[in-house]
């Protein structure tokens, strides 16, 4: 090889790496500005890449529904004033991949969220891997209320509840192959929701000790393992409990056998509700006014054992090949009822594409990255720094050349470059 052609080698093996490290590491699609289109609109992310939505204004990307990658991490953070107000995230089709999204640092910025998680068991991935999905509420006000949100067929479901409102009146169904963890720990978090847990592995409920947090609950409990071990752990104190009169309801096939209470309120005034107990849930109790039993010690919902704990005909299932029986497939979104349509998908939307970003550190904190931009920069001043470099070499083989030679001397500085001067 000549100078130039080793030249031209290290130049293309550089450029090509700030490329390679460019598409590796992506960037994210930034819906902020007001003239975007990301609003009323269907976001299509690549279905092989990891994908990022940042909505970072007010009601920016309102009315929306972003289908998730089916290979790949599906990123969304909402930022502004009802930013991602009535947005559906679909990632029914998911293969393998997590489901993040972060709303704050404003209110009602996922007001009316809608979210379908993958409908995909362990037996249609490959790799067995989970298909996670995590929710952050930590706005003003009202950051996730009335949502509703599906947790994915194969996955843990994180839903976190801390701002004030931040999970008010919303609905959420727990994963069939998976743990439901709610953590309602702001003021009025979690007050008047549903909790339905019954096909999860396993219920963790916490918080529901700051003011109004957790009263007028309607939670759905996994049954126990064997009698020495409940799936449906439950904390709280006296804001576990009764608003407007209707209290806690707990459905649990077998009773206060299922549920495992860690309580540090006082059973005043607040402490009522009612437990919803057999294989239909169809025998009830009221609430014990010292306890967290039936208040007739008799009942039956206090001594209820099922010789099985078969699945309540009401309750979502999943089959034992592929898909949640909540969902069909393909699953299509009627964005006026934002629940699933297989008749008709939306066709009224433009579409809008997006494509993979850096994941590191996206359940908390989803950063805009330049630094492809950057290296693709240094590739270019690489460049030129490198055939600066080249010419200058050239110039001095060419000139001893040419000074040796008028001497009568043979050159030992043979210029690799073909040139007038050369004998």
């Amino acid at each position: 090889f000549n100078l130039t052609q080793i030249c031209a080698m290290l130049l293309s093996l550089f450029v090509s790496s700030s490329f390679l490290v460019y598409c590796t590491i992506g960037y994210s699609y930034d819906c902020s500005d007001t003239n975007s289109i990301c609003k009323n609109t269907n976001i299509d992310c690549l279905s092989n890449q990891d994908c990022f939505v940042s909505c970072s204004n007010d009601r920016i990307c309102q009315n929306s529904l972003i289908s998730c990658p089916i290979n790949g991490n599906c990123n969304i953070e909402c930022r502004g004033y009802k930013s991602c107000d009535n947005l559906i995230v679909n990632a029914t089709a998911s293969i393998s991949g997590n489901v993040n999204i972060l709303c704050q640092d404003a209110s009602q910025e996922c007001q009316s969220l809608t979210i379908y998680g993958s409908v995909y068991d362990t037996n249609t991935n490959t790799n067995n891997q989970q298909n996670d999905l995590t929710l952050k509420c930590n706005g003003d006000l009202a950051s996730c209320s009335k949502t509703n949100i599906k947790c994915p067929a194969n996955g843990d479901c994180l839903i976190q509840c801390q701002a004030e409102e931040s999970c008010k009146n919303s609905t959420i169904t727990g994963p069939p192959n998976g743990d439901l963890i709610v953590q309602c720990t702001g003021r009025l978090s979690c007050i008047k929701s549903k909790i339905r847990a019954e096909n999860s592995d396993e219920l963790d409920l916490s918080g529901c000790s700051r003011s109004d947090s957790c009263l007028d609950l309607t939670i759905h409990c996994p049954p126990f393992t064997n009698l020495s071990n409940p799936n449906c752990f439950i904390q709280g104190n006296d804001n576990l409990g009764s608003y407007s009169g209707q209290g806690v309801n707990i459905y649990a096939i077998n009773g206060w056998q299922d549920v495992d209470i860690t309580y540090s309120g006082s059973y005043g005034l607040r402490h009522q509700g009612k437990m919803h107990c057999g294989v239909e849930y169809d025998t009830q109790c009221p609430f014990d006014s010292a306890s967290w039993s039936c208040d007739d010690p008799d009942a039956y919902c206090n001594e209820v054992v099922s010789p099985e704990t078969p699945t309540p005909t009401d309750a979502p299932a999943v089959s034992s090949t592929a898909v949640n029986t909540d969902y069909t497939e393909p699953v299509d979104i009627d964005t006026d009822t934002n629940t699933v349509d297989t008749d008709d998908y939306i066709s009224n939307y433009n579409t809008t594409k997006y494509i993979k970003f850096n994941p590191a550190d996206a359940k908390d904190n989803y950063e805009n990255t330049s630094l492809g931009m950057i290296l693709i920069s240094i590739g270019l001043l690489g460049m030129a720094a490198l055939c600066v470099l080249c010419g200058a070499i050239r110039k001095y083989c060419d000139k001893a050349h040419r000074k040796l030679s008028n001497m009568g001397i043979k050159s030992p500085f043979k210029s690799p470059f073909k040139s007038p001067y050369r004998g």
